[in-house]
């Protein structure tokens, strides 16, 4: 999770990131702390985004069928502009949605 996708934004099917997102088991200061670690640079943006801080904490809180029909919903919407972001840095979240549980 855009400023920051690491956060609900595509759908939970077919998509490696977008499952990694959905799936996890690892809690939003697992999360920051992988983030911090793998992706400094995605960390600093969120540090500054408490709106995100709180998206990512409400959508780590939900269990896997609601996230994924968040994803999905947020698909619906934004698809285009979701593609767009997560090309640019679905490799960071991909890594930090793999690493997250070691932190």
């Amino acid at each position: 999770m855009a400023a920051i996708p690491l956060l609900p934004v595509a759908t939970a099917s077919a998509d490696p990131i977008m499952d990694a997102l959905a799936n996890t088991t690892c809690t939003y200061p697992q999360v920051t702390a992988a983030l911090n670690a793998e992706a400094p640079a995605l960390g600093r943006q969120l540090s500054a985004r408490p709106d995100m801080q709180a998206n990512i904490q409400q959508f780590l809180a939900m269990p896997i069928d609601q996230r994924q029909q968040a994803l999905a919903q947020q698909q619906a919407v934004n698809g285009r502009l979701n593609a767009l972001i997560f090309a640019q840095i679905g490799p960071q979240i991909m890594q930090v949605a793999n690493t997250c549980m070691n932190y």
